[in-house]
């Protein structure tokens, strides 16, 4: 019985004394600055390029990696897009659960749902989109459906011109015209 006592007592330290596992996410470096309720806002010169909010903001000094929650990005026209008379348009909102990015690359990724909304009144939903601050363009390869005043439709892939407000959808595309409901 000793012995069985002093077997169980060797096998219960060796167990205690045994390297922990690593939480999921452990090895992950941890950031080196946490933003709490967070104004973003990016230039280019004195130009507004990107501007919007989010919940929580993490940042990576050693790459310049952020990764954000609860993202709303507004991205204004470019120089003579159309919308008001002096040209200037209005926002293009996009919303996303999560956001990835790259201060060096000047490009992030949304994903979890995002959502596009126009001022024409225009709403996309995908599940990812990347964005190139440099292009001020968008992209999705996982599909795309939008609902517009009198329309709606469905895409394979689709690219945004923040620029001048424009889609371009490619592969298979249905829609559905005049005051569609779904």
């Amino acid at each position: 019985m000793p012995r069985l006592l002093a077997l169980s007592f060797l096998g219960l330290l060796a167990t205690a004394c045994a390297p922990r596992r690593p939480a999921p996410g452990a090895n992950e470096p941890r950031p080196d600055v946490v933003l709490e309720g967070a104004h973003l806002r990016s230039y280019e010169g004195g130009t507004l390029q990107v501007s919007g909010t989010a919940s929580r903001v993490n940042y990576r000094r050693a790459g310049g990696e952020v990764q954000a929650t609860e993202v709303v990005v507004r991205l204004p026209p470019g120089k003579g897009a159309q919308g008001s008379p002096d040209g200037s348009g209005a926002d293009t909102l996009i919303t996303a659960p999560n956001m990835d990015g790259s201060l060096a690359s000047k490009r992030w990724v949304g994903s979890g749902g995002v959502v596009v909304q126009t001022a024409e009144g225009l709403v996309a939903n995908t599940p990812r989109l990347t964005y190139d601050s440099d292009a001020r363009r968008a992209h999705g390869d996982e599909g795309v459906t939008m609902r517009g005043p009198d329309y709606q439709m469905r895409a394979d892939r689709f690219t945004l011109s923040s620029a001048d407000q424009t889609f371009t959808f490619e592969g298979t595309v249905q829609a559905v015209l005049g005051g569609a409901t779904e």
